[in-house]
C-alpha cells in the first residue's frame, strides 16, 4: 500500500452525546507499525487539533512507545494514551504509569476482554488508569456487577466494537458509562414511525426548492413556518458560514445563499431538529456533514469543471445516504417523500453509476478499507497523496459544525 490514512470513530454517552474520538490508521488495522504510523500521521499531515477540533482523543500505543520521550508530543489536556492488551504489564511499566499520571498525563487500556485472567493480570495497572475500554465482542457475558467492580477501581468503563443498537441497549443496562462501536451508523427501525411537525415543514419546504419555486413562494412558505425560519436564520448565522454581516430575514438568506446551497443547509436542519436537546452533539449530524464533504470535494478531484447540479447530487448523495437513520423509517420510504432523482436512487441502493462511486469511495474512507480506496485511486488515476488533506479538510468542517451545534 503507498500510504497509510487517518480515522476516528466517535465515542458517545448514553444519550448519544458525542464525548470524544478513538484515532487510528489504516497500518495499525493492517498491523503495521501501529503507534509510530499514527503518530507520524498526527504530526506531518494532519496536526492533533485538526484532527480532534475541541475534543480528546483516545491514541493506541504499545509498550515500546509508552517508555519514549515522544509521549510529550500532544498536550496532555488533549488526548488519552490507550495502551494495548498485549503490553507486558510489569514493576517497570507500573512505576512508570505512575510517574506519568503524576505528571497529568491520561491513560486507558484499550480493547480489554473481560476475563479473570485478564482481572489479575492488569490489576497492578488499575489504579494509574483513567478509562478500560471492554471489547464487547469478547466480553459478551460481562454482568452488571463486573463493570460496577472495574467503577469500583475508579475506571469510567467504555463499551468498544458494539456492533447493533440491541448489544448497545445491553451495555446501557448494564451501566457502562460510553459506547463506540458502528452502531451508531446502522439503521433502528421503528413500528409507528412518524414524522415530526418541523420535519414535515422542512420536507415541504425543501421539495419547493427542487421544484423552481419562485422567490416570493419560497418567502412566504418559509414565512408560515416561524420556528424552521427562525432556527434556519440561526444557522446560517453561526461561525459555520463566518458571514461578514448577520442576515435577518428569509428573503436575504435566499439571496444571499441561493437556492441549491439553501436546500443542503435546509436538510442539515431536518437532521440536526431529529436530535432533541440543542446542547448535545450527536455523531450521526457530524457523519451527513463528513459525507458530504467528502464526496463534493472527491468530484472536484476528478472533475474540476463539475457544474454547480453536478455538485448538488453528489452533495445529496452523500446526505441521503444517510437520511433512514434520522427517522428510523426503512430507506426507501423515506426517499418517498421527497422529490429525488432516479440517478441518486440508484447510487444509493446499487452503487450505480459515477454517484454510487463516490458514495462507494466515501465509505472505503470512514472504514479505511485500503482495498477500496486503491482501487478508485488506480481507476482515476489519482496519487495517494491527494487524500491527506481531503481528508483533513472535511474533518475540519467538521469540527466547525461541531462547534456551531453547541
Amino acid at each position: 500500500m503507498g500510504s497509510s490514512y487517518i480515522g476516528r470513530q466517535p465515542i458517545v454517552n448514553e444519550r448519544g452525546a458525542l464525548f470524544a474520538y478513538d484515532l487510528f490508521s489504516s497500518a495499525q488495522k493492517d498491523g503495521e507499525h501501529a503507534t509510530a504510523t499514527l503518530i507520524n500521521d498526527l504530526q506531518s499531515a494532519f496536526g492533533i487539533d485538526q484532527i480532534l477540533g475541541k475534543r480528546v482523543g483516545f491514541i493506541r500505543i504499545d509498550d515500546q512507545f509508552i517508555f519514549h520521550d515522544l509521549l510529550g508530543l500532544f498536550p496532555k489536556e488533549r488526548v488519552i494514551y490507550a495502551l494495548l492488551e498485549e503490553n507486558v504489564v510489569d514493576n517497570a511499566l507500573s512505576e512508570h504509569l505512575k510517574k506519568l499520571k503524576e505528571q497529568g498525563y491520561r491513560f486507558a487500556l484499550n480493547d480489554f476482554a473481560y476475563t479473570p485472567e485478564n482481572i489479575e493480570k492488569f490489576s497492578p495497572i488499575f489504579p494509574y488508569l483513567e478509562f478500560v475500554k471492554v471489547d464487547i465482542t469478547r466480553s459478551r457475558r460481562i454482568k452488571q456487577e463486573d463493570v460496577e467492580e472495574l467503577k469500583k477501581q475508579g475506571l469510567i468503563v467504555i463499551g468498544a466494537k458494539i456492533e447493533s443498537h440491541d448489544i448497545h441497549a445491553e451495555c446501557v443496562a448494564k451501566g457502562f458509562t460510553y459506547f463506540q462501536g458502528y452502531f451508531i451508523s446502522k439503521p433502528k427501525i421503528l413500528e409507528n414511525p412518524s414524522f415530526s411537525i418541523d420535519q414535515e415543514a422542512v420536507i415541504q419546504l425543501w421539495n419547493m426548492l427542487q421544484c423552481e419555486a419562485d422567490i416570493d413562494q419560497l418567502v412566504k412558505a418559509f414565512e408560515l413556518n416561524h420556528m424552521v425560519s427562525l432556527k434556519l436564520i440561526r444557522f446560517i448565522n453561526s461561525a459555520v458560514f463566518s458571514l461578514p454581516n448577520p442576515v435577518s430575514s428569509v428573503r436575504h438568506v435566499l439571496t444571499l445563499v441561493g437556492r441549491e446551497p439553501l436546500a443542503h443547509w435546509i436538510m442539515l436542519l431536518m437532521f440536526s431538529e431529529s436530535q432533541g436537546s440543542s446542547q448535545n452533539t450527536i455523531p450521526l449530524m457530524l457523519m451527513v456533514v463528513n459525507r458530504t464533504e467528502l464526496m463534493t470535494q472527491l468530484l472536484d478531484l476528478i472533475n474540476p469543471n463539475a457544474t454547480k447540479s453536478q455538485k448538488a447530487t453528489a452533495y445529496f448523495v452523500g446526505m441521503l445516504s444517510l437520511i433512514h437513520l434520522l427517522f428510523h423509517i426503512p430507506h426507501r420510504e423515506v426517499l418517498k417523500r421527497l422529490n429525488v432523482a432516479p440517478e441518486i436512487e440508484r447510487a444509493l441502493f446499487e452503487g450505480d453509476g459515477f454517484y454510487g462511486e463516490l458514495l462507494g469511495m466515501v465509505r472505503a474512507i470512514e472504514m479505511l478499507d485500503t482495498e477500496g480506496i486503491e482501487r478508485f485511486l488506480q481507476k482515476h488515476s489519482l496519487k495517494h497523496e491527494v487524500l491527506e488533506p481531503l481528508i483533513a479538510s472535511a474533518m475540519e468542517k467538521v469540527n466547525q459544525f461541531d462547534e456551531a451545534m453547541e
